[in-house]
């Protein structure tokens, strides 16, 4: 990588930071500091939200996973492609106006309107875990990119670590939502034109006929459309996509903090429709180029050059990036990469320290003013983003990319999906049942996992990470579920019976 490429991606940060900083507002309280301030969320725009939230979701992580899929099990993934417009329906026709109903403030606090303050405390703080490790994830994958591209050896790690966690930590802190919107709505654009140019070049400079990379993709097994098998243990099925990624999504987009941030900012149900709307469709066109440029990776190391391509399938695309572009291209996607991770950290850095501000802290007497509950979200915002930090050192060894984002997402969110539902639902469903379904959800999840790592025991069951959503999140449902209906048998009129208790009662 030449001294071009190192220069565009200094820049970029510095920008960033810059940008992020100056957008902050005047962050009076720390209403304005997480939600922009809500009462004068026309200054934010429906483009601009619309944007942060395909950025939010759309990582370095997805930069990554979707070519190095697509490079290894070819165009299977595709299905990926359906399941955004079934979570499109569901939030914009379901979602959307029965959160807006509610006329919340805080992300969750129509979760103890519901249940009670201990639940929402328990759903903050899987929340917590579940962002604090996703970004350690996020902050590893451009790092690892970088590093495959550049030819850059173990030295480099923990600098390349601690400038992209600190930057994204600095200007997160002082910018508060509003920078994190703005910065957020600059690099979606940035990470198209990342996805891109690698595309064009392979296009324009391989001189490979379209037929011929055709049959060669053919040949290669890479054409296979659909897998219909119901193996569980099969890492890539129509039916383990479908389930997997719909429940990811619609975790991501009703259940995370960071969506529900944004919903809020956006100031009324029109807005923020028309802007998940646009996060829909932008969403869906990066993903399809992404799929492309995987395909696109096969062909250039079948047909156009005889270099035999890294055995991680998960370094392909930085491989190609760092050896063959021309000087400043690297540079520019590389820069894409960090925008997809910054974009996911800040908004993650923010959430977070929204959280342990308004779920935790906020509610003491020690933080009873506005002024002292935005300079603790400030520093919330700083030790979060430095423990993200840290935490990137430890995770190389959770395996792919991919399959790592979709273990972190059902083991955590979705647990937090079902409780989200049962909140906007008008089933009496009591703040202790909750609780026991989203830990028991949780511990589901995280027992597929240890069945998975778990090579030379007896109960090992390789079981797909797509799968693991799905299951924690129907535990998680089917707990609550079981209880009502139980309170069905042992009540004569149970709907009279549950109306006797408070909305706020922790009660099963």
């Amino acid at each position: 990588m030449s001294w071009i490429d190192t220069g565009i991606i200094v820049a970029y940060i510095t920008a960033m930071v810059v940008v992020g900083i100056a957008s902050r507002g005047k962050q009076e309280d720390e209403s304005d500091y997480f939600t922009g301030g809500v009462g004068h969320s026309r200054w934010l725009g429906m483009l601009i939200i619309g944007l942060s939230i395909g950025a939010t979701f759309f990582s370095g992580i997805s930069l990554l996973a979707y070519p190095s899929t697509s490079f290894s099990d070819g165009v299977t993934i595709w299905a990926v492609l359906l399941t955004l417009p079934i979570a499109g329906v569901i939030v914009s026709t379901f979602f959307l106006p029965a959160f807006f109903a509610q006329k919340v403030h805080q992300p969750y606090e129509l979760i103890e309107r519901k249940f009670g303050y201990p639940t929402r405390a328990v759903a903050a703080g899987m929340y917590i875990l579940q962002r604090v490790a996703w970004m350690g994830v996020l902050i590893y994958a451009p790092v690892a990119a970088i590093q495959a591209g550049a030819g850059l050896d173990d030295y480099w790690f923990w600098p390349l670590v601690l400038l992209i966690g600190i930057s994204s930590t600095l200007y997160t802190s002082l910018g508060g939502i509003r920078g994190v919107l703005v910065t957020d709505a600059i690099q979606f654009v940035v990470m198209g034109l990342g996805v891109l140019g690698p595309l064009l070049y392979i296009t324009f400079a391989s001189d490979i006929a379209w037929s011929d990379g055709w049959n060669y993709l053919e040949d290669q097994g890479k054409l296979a459309w659909v897998k219909l098998s119901f193996d569980m243990t099969e890492s890539r099925t129509l039916w383990s996509i479908l389930a997997g990624v719909t429940i990811a999504n619609l975790s991501m987009y009703m259940a995370d903090q960071m969506s529900l941030q944004r919903y809020i900012a956006s100031g009324d149900l029109k807005a923020s429709r028309g802007a998940f709307l646009l996060n829909i469709i932008g969403v869906t066109l990066v993903v399809g180029l992404l799929i492309l440029l995987g395909l696109a990776l096969v062909i250039w190391y079948g047909l156009a050059v005889t270099d035999i391509p890294p055995a991680e399938a998960d370094k392909v695309f930085p491989t190609f990036v760092g050896t063959y572009l021309p000087p400043g291209i690297p540079g520019l996607i590389f820069a894409a990469i960090l925008a997809a991770t910054m974009s996911s950290i800040t908004s993650g850095v923010n959430s977070l320290a929204g959280c342990l501000t308004m779920d935790f802290v906020g509610r003491t007497q020690h933080f009873q003013s506005h002024q002292s509950r935005l300079q603790f979200a400030r520093w919330a915002s700083v030790c979060i983003g430095l423990s993200a930090t840290v935490v990137a050192g430890y995770v190389h060894q959770l395996g792919s990319i991919f399959d790592m984002a979709q273990t972190l997402l059902g083991v955590f969110l979705g647990p937090l999906l079902a409780c989200i539902v049962y909140a906007i639902s008008p089933f009496r469903v009591g703040g202790t049942s909750m609780i026991c379904g989203m830990i028991l959800g949780t511990a589901a999840g995280w027992g597929l996992v240890a069945l998975k790592l778990n090579e030379h025991g007896h109960l090992h069951w390789n079981i797909a990470p797509l799968w693991i959503g799905p299951i924690s999140t129907l535990v998680a449902f089917l707990i609550p579920a079981f209880v009502l209906v139980l309170n069905v048998v042992l009540f004569s009129d149970p709907l009279k019976e549950s109306a006797k208790e408070p909305a706020s009662a922790d009660a099963t």
